[in-house]
Formats: structure tokens, C-alpha cells, sequence
């Protein structure tokens, strides 16, 4: 190897519903973003949820006061 580091990615083979394959294309549509960055970008949330939550933090939609909107539980 010569020192450069090189990505390589991972294929994977996903089966989800149509309607969750609906809600992908629509989300990512409305984006112009891939149902894969829809995905990658679902995962960076998540992550950063389970991290908020283990330091006894919470997550949240805030308006622009910042008064809690929707509080995101569960995950």
C-alpha cells in the first residue's frame, strides 16, 4: 500500500416495503438527494440520537424561540 487511504464502499442488498420504498423515492426526490444519502443521512441522525440519549439528553424540533415543538422519543 502507498500511504493513501483509500474508501471503498460496501454493497447492500435491502428489502423494504412500497411504502417505505415510497417514502425514500418522495423524500429524496424532494431533496435531490439518492434513497441511498436519504438513508446515510437517516443513520447520521439516528446516531446522533442514541449518543443525546446516553448522556441523558434529549431531541428535539425547536421553533425559531426556541420552544419544543416535537419531542423525539422512542428511538
Amino acid at each position: 500500500m502507498s500511504g493513501q487511504t483509500e474508501k471503498q464502499g460496501v454493497d447492500y442488498i435491502l428489502t423494504v416495503s412500497g411504502s417505505l420504498d415510497a417514502k425514500l423515492t418522495r423524500l429524496a426526490e424532494a431533496n435531490s438527494k439518492t434513497r441511498g444519502e436519504v438513508l446515510r443521512k437517516a443513520l447520521a441522525l439516528y446516531e446522533i440520537a442514541l449518543a443525546a440519549n446516553g448522556i441523558a439528553c434529549r431531541l428535539a424540533v425547536l421553533d425559531e424561540k426556541n420552544k419544543v415543538l416535537t419531542e423525539i422519543e422512542g428511538l
